[in-house]
């Protein structure tokens, strides 16, 4: 699980943010995020020098409650990583299924605010509250009733963290597109002929210093350069990502900031360490097109851009 609660306090925490959060871990008492379950957990795999991801796990001697939602969906998280979830675990779940552009902010605000003037108040970690709880949502928020997003951050964690239901479809724009299809990845030798439609792009970073310290390089534009790149008279020229600093807020920028800088330390460090795992790696992702100037340039779209430090796994069903 990658979630508990601080049992003195009810907050709820994630495994990966306690070494920063909490260096005194080890002195806090840790429980499950359903109060009615409360069972106790242990974090897990926390020191930076371990090979697994960070996360929690009960007490061999402890159960969760048989009415726990957390760990019925726990389960269903851990299964969809290896194998093909049906439709009403997918159900139990939830998915983006809606992808809401900042062109259309004003209507997903009205849809918003109706949904909690309806007392859905998000992330409780009480009770029935929980069966809205996603273990891939890093925002901490519920869906709405259709299952709406304005963020690309939970279409990633779907993307990566059910690779077997990727045939799932999402609608952007009144257009319908299965997951598989709307996501399109930078390779070597990645002709931009074929990145001409708006999609989800995504790419591998060089962990060089050409990737550091990059939203502080520039005034105007953040630039990022891809571990991919087209063939050309035999001439290498690496695909790149910008941002335009003028079209992103000043708050949305120093978050892209600060996730990027953590990321990109954690696995440059662990490149030169050695302890990287060999399939992981610092990947963008990015909702936009090709520059119409420079066809090695990809331009996000608003603010529709994330990172993750993580393996982006194949399926049968990949094209």
């Amino acid at each position: 699980m990658d979630k508990a609660r601080i049992k003195d306090t009810d907050e709820i925490v994630m495994a990966d943010t306690i070494l920063d959060l909490y260096p005194n871990y080890n002195e806090l008492e840790f429980v499950c995020i359903d109060e009615i379950c409360s069972v106790r957990m242990s974090p897990t795999c926390i020191k930076k020098t371990e090979r697994k991801k960070p996360h929690f796990k009960k007490y061999r001697n402890r159960e969760h409650i048989e009415t726990c939602e957390y760990a019925t969906l726990s389960k269903l998280y851990q299964k969809g990583g290896n194998e093909k979830l049906n439709k009403i675990e997918i159900s139990k779940i939830g998915y983006p299924s809606v992808f809401i552009l900042n062109d259309d902010e004003e209507d997903f605000k009205k849809i918003t605010k109706a949904r909690l003037d309806s007392k859905d108040e998000g992330v409780t970690g009480r009770g029935n509250a929980i069966s809205k709880v996603y273990e891939f949502d890093d925002e901490n928020v519920k869906f709405d009733r259709k299952n709406r997003v304005q963020s690309i951050d939970r279409i990633v964690n779907w993307y990566l963290g059910f690779p077997h239901n990727r045939d799932v479809e999402i609608e952007i724009n009144s257009i319908k597109i299965a997951y598989r299809y709307f996501f399109k990845q930078i390779k070597y030798f990645t002709d931009p002929i074929k990145l001409q439609n708006e999609r989800i792009f995504y790419g591998k970073l060089i962990l060089s210093k050409t990737n550091k310290n990059v939203f502080d390089k520039y005034t105007d534009c953040v630039y990022f350069n891809l571990l991919a790149y087209k063939d050309e008279s035999k001439k290498k020229s690496n695909y790149s990502v910008k941002i335009d600093k003028k079209l992103i807020s000043k708050h949305s920028l120093s978050r892209l900031k600060n996730k990027y800088d953590k990321l990109f330390d954690k696995a440059f460090t662990e490149l030169e360490e050695g302890t990287n795992e060999p399939n992981f790696g610092l990947y963008v992702f990015v909702y936009g097109t090709i520059d119409e100037n420079n066809d090695t340039i990809m331009n996000v779209k608003q603010n529709h851009i994330t990172f993750r430090y993580d393996e982006v796994r194949k399926t049968i069903i990949e094209v």
